[in-house]
């Protein structure tokens, strides 16, 4: 070798070995980034996350501290900065800092924070660190210990409690509860050659409140069971520097980031100026998620989609492109400048998904519904169907899977059959009839974004124009559940159900969740907004009962009010029933329409079906004798009346959902058993399944949609169970005699219906003695578990909601109620009842309100799932009260009626 180049390396390695000599001798000043153990999710910045905030601005305006993760961190670290010094020491010593925050794994099932606060010589650091370091011994005492040649100190309560560990550097006070990070941090500082971490430089001032960067990872968790494919809109890594809006109410952080391995995304967008949510007029208010792709240049759109399509990582969707692969140009042609996929809060077993493809005319829209017909066509479909007519719709499905993936992308997966038709200058695309026809009730009331200011001003001011938008609305989850955080891993569940008071999450605060994407050639601009959309309740008026209106009548009430709209604009509109059967509507301006006569009583519920084809909701209910039909026309009632077959039991109607048979528009039962369907072309009552044996069944029965037509499930008090297809076979294994558990038993006696929840795949039985049955599909007992009696004798029954989709347990006496959780623990009871005029119902309202309403007497009173009571009063009257909640003014509505009056109650909820 060149005896130069060998003199040159060794000067190399001399000089290397110098300047580590000297590191080591005289270490540089301690950065974050020096601190921080490897593997951080995400990694925080704030100088006013420790603030004190007042509770009227709490009230008006979003705050770092009501924000998941951030409220996380500070509540660890308030536990530790105000255990050995008084409010006025620990204030002066954090405020104004500019305190980091990582969020490390420690196991599979635990995340935590380590606090990194910088230090000066300054007096009010000193008065703080003396305290924390020489605290009070007759309540708290420091212990320290050696790790890797760092004292590592131990804050302990007196109780024995472990409050946190820390690290005093020259240049930092490094803090956390967990002692196994802390140890971490004391490995690090003590690495003999540290390679130098990139620390974004977050800018901390009046206008931008805090810094966060993290892992795509943790932001797509956000997004619940499309999380993976929202991932793919999403940068290798997220800067964002977060401010308030112009509302106060949501934060918003923005980050620009390098591409990285997005351009194939970037491609997509190419020639696409980013842009608003158009379509405010179609985005329902139960829309829980919502996907937007704004487009200015459709055909372009289309070219790089159908590129991406033909190169798609899974096997179906590329298969199906290169089938659909010569219709789908006049598509993508046909587009305007909004892709809108809303998935809907549901209370049926459907995840319920809407598309929304609007176009700029209706040439357009003519042209894209044949296309969408003849791409159905070309993928396998059978011969187009006849069109179904609702509210003035033409309803067609396209038996055909996954359309709108097969031309959008795996995003908008979901679809296993579609239902469409046209509304303005739109193609809708649902993936169930019940869905599409939700749907349409929502844009006949008005119950659409444009309606909503908040709403409206989220997306006009608070969104910013983008390529793609990704919105979630935590409080308005399908089925009623928060299911974002049920799909999390075990450890985030964790860390964000350990507020201080055991009660609440920080995810109480929060409701609006979006991320926004915009591409260009060098960087992807992210936006990531969190807030509310909904104004706070003043205290003053929380969970007061306050009449909004009282309509008089005439004669006194003789059945239940029927509602029917929505009562959040203050004018309840409804039919109601009086003594002399006389049926009167009030509209929404207080007008009452009619009367006409029925021949008797109402006895059953009501169903919103458009029986006569006319573009509105008529309204059907039985009396003992006919089922009537209801039309409120604009200045009579119009009044159709079918007789009811000898035997119908005429106090329970439901929906035939899944049904194939299209002239089916309402069920109900005989007193044999058997089930009949309303025929609305022949306007009569149709046997369609009879039962063995032939006994009344328990109501309310449960209807299913499949994918191969409606099925029912009932039960009977002799311990039969029955379960029928849309034919009116049994399934196999179908009926079933659950017979006693023992010879000295008593005979099995059912209580309440048959219920199989949403998304499982077991029955739920239950025995007036309380024992719990768990059948399988196929029939067989799986499981029976014996619930606790108490002393005093008492009856069980399987209570499910209102659109039987979940169910909680009951127990009752003659004036005692208890309600229970699946597994047989008592939630919470309710005593001096008054005898033979208790009613118990279990009400999932959406926007995660959940009620239980018990009605004794003359008074209904509401309940939390806790046993708190919902209102500051019984809600008088003599019937079941309806409920409906509205998510823009957290307020719940209550319908009564009562002696010669109706009245329309509001509480406002938390």
């Amino acid at each position: 070798m060149n005896r130069r180049v060998l003199i040159g390396i060794s000067v190399v390695i001399v000089a290397i070995a110098g300047w580590l000599g000297y590191r080591q001798m005289h270490p540089p000043g301690r950065t974050v980034g020096s601190l921080m153990p490897s593997g951080s999710l995400l990694v925080l910045a704030s100088n006013r996350l420790q603030d004190t905030v007042s509770a009227q601005d709490l009230r008006t305006q979003i705050s770092l501290q009501q924000i998941p993760v951030f409220a996380e961190a500070r509540q660890r670290l308030d536990r530790f900065l105000y255990a050995t010094a008084d409010t006025t020491t620990a204030l002066a010593f954090i405020t104004g800092k500019n305190v980091r925050y990582s969020l490390h794994p420690i196991t599979k099932t635990t995340l935590d924070f380590i606090v990194y606060i910088p230090i000066t010589g300054a007096a009010a650091d000193r008065g703080y660190l003396n305290k924390l370091t020489s605290p009070d011994p007759r309540y708290h005492r420091v212990l320290n210990h050696v790790f890797h040649d760092e004292k590592i100190f131990d804050l302990v309560s007196r109780s024995g409690e472990q409050l946190g560990s820390f690290i005093l550097t020259d240049d930092f006070l490094v803090v956390s509860t967990s002692g196994i990070l802390i140890e971490n941090v004391a490995e690090r500082l003590h690495q003999s050659v540290q390679l130098a971490r990139t620390e974004p430089t977050f800018q901390v001032d009046a206008d931008h409140w805090a810094g966060l960067t993290m892992r795509p990872e943790v932001l797509q968790s956000m997004f619940d069971n499309t999380g993976s494919l929202v991932r793919l809109f999403l940068p290798e890594s997220i800067d964002l520097q977060f401010r308030p809006s112009s509302s106060q109410t949501h934060l918003i952080g923005y980050a620009s980031d390098d591409i990285g391995n997005r351009q194939d995304v970037a491609n997509l967008f190419a020639g696409q100026t980013p842009r608003r949510i158009q379509s405010t007029d179609l985005i329902p208010q139960t829309a829980a998620t919502i996907y937007h792709i704004g487009l200015t240049d459709p055909v372009r759109f289309g070219r790089s989609m159908s590129q991406l399509l033909s190169s798609a990582s899974g096997d179906f969707l590329r298969d199906r492109f290169a089938q659909i692969k010569s219709t789908v140009a006049p598509i993508y042609a046909s587009l305007g400048s909004d892709i809108l996929l809303c998935r809907l809060e549901s209370a049926g077993v459907r995840d319920a998904r809407v598309l929304v493809l609007n176009t700029a005319n209706p040439q357009a829209l003519k042209a894209l519904s044949t296309a969408w017909q003849q791409m159905a066509i070309q993928a396998g479909a059978r011969q187009t169907p006849t069109p179904v007519d609702f509210l003035g719709h033409k309803l067609l499905r396209l038996n055909v899977p996954e359309l709108p993936a097969s031309v959008f992308s795996s995003l908008f997966l979901g679809f296993r059959q579609s239902w469409i038709t046209q509304h303005g200058n739109a193609l809708i695309v649902a993936n169930g009839e019940d869905v599409i026809q939700d749907y349409l009730q929502q844009l006949q009331r008005g119950l659409v974004w444009a309606n909503g200011e908040r709403q409206t001003d989220l997306l006009a001011n608070t969104l910013r124009p983008a390529n793609f938008t990704a919105l979630l609305r935590l409080n308005r989850q399908a089925n009623g559940q928060m299911s974002v955080m049920s799909t999390w891993p075990a450890s985030w569940q964790n860390l964000f159900d350990s507020q201080a008071d055991g009660m609440t999450s920080s995810f109480d605060n929060l409701e609006t969740m979006a991320y926004q994407a915009s591409y260009g050639n060098e960087n992807i601009l992210s936006t990531v907004v969190l807030g509310r959309t909904t104004r706070r309740a003043s205290q003053a008026v929380l969970n007061r009962v306050l009449l909004q209106k009282k309509t008089e009548l005439d004669e006194p009430l003789a059945a239940t009010p029927i509602p029917t709209g929505s009562f959040s604009q203050g004018s309840a509109q409804f039919f109601a029933q009086e003594t002399s059967n006389q049926l009167v509507f009030i509209s929404p301006y207080g007008d009452k329409i009619g009367p006409v006569s029925t021949d008797g009583p109402i006895r059953s519920n009501a169903l919103a079906i458009d029986f006569l084809n006319n573009g509105r909701l008529q309204y059907l209910f039985m009396t003992d004798r006919s089922l009537y039909v209801a039309d409120p026309a604009p200045r009579k009632i119009q009044l159709t009346r079918i007789a009811l077959p000898a035997g119908i039991v005429p106090t329970y109607l439901t929906r035939p959902r899944g049904a194939t048979q299209r002239n089916w528009v309402a069920l109900t039962t005989h007193s044999d058993g058997s089930i009949y369907a309303l025929d609305r072309q022949q306007k009569s009552f149709v046997r369609i399944m009879s039962p063995t044996p032939k006994e009344p069944l328990l109501l309310p029965f449960q209807v299913q949609a499949t994918p191969k037509g409606m099925t029912i499930l009932a039960a009977q008090i002799d311990g039969t169970v029955q379960h029928w297809q849309e034919n009116g076979t049994p399934f196999p294994g179908f009926p079933v005699r659950i017979q006693r558990k023992s010879e000295e038993a008593a005979q099995v006696r059912l209580a309440g219906p048959a219920l199989l929840p949403a998304g499982q795949s077991t029955i739920q039985l239950i025995t007036e003695e309380g024992e719990l049955i768990q059948l399988a599909s196929t029939g067989q007992i799986q499981k029976r578990i014996q619930l606790y009696r108490p002393v005093r004798r008492g009856d069980f029954r399987l209570l499910p909601d209102e659109s039987m989709t979940n169910w909680l347990l009951l127990r009752t006496t003659d004036t005692e109620a208890a309600v229970l959780n699946q597994k047989g623990e008592q939630q919470f009871d309710v005593r001096a009842l008054q005898p033979g005029t208790t009613l118990v119902r279990y009400h999932r309202l959406g926007a995660g309100i959940t009620v239980i309403s018990v009605k004794s007497g003359a008074f209904t009173t509401l309940y939390d799932l806790a046993g708190r009571i919902v209102g500051d009063r019984p809600i008088p009257g003599d019937f079941p009260v309806a409920l409906q909640f509205d998510a823009q003014t957290n307020e719940l509505y209550v319908l009564s009626g009562s002696s010669k009056a109706v009245q329309l109650f509001s509480i406002r909820m938390r």
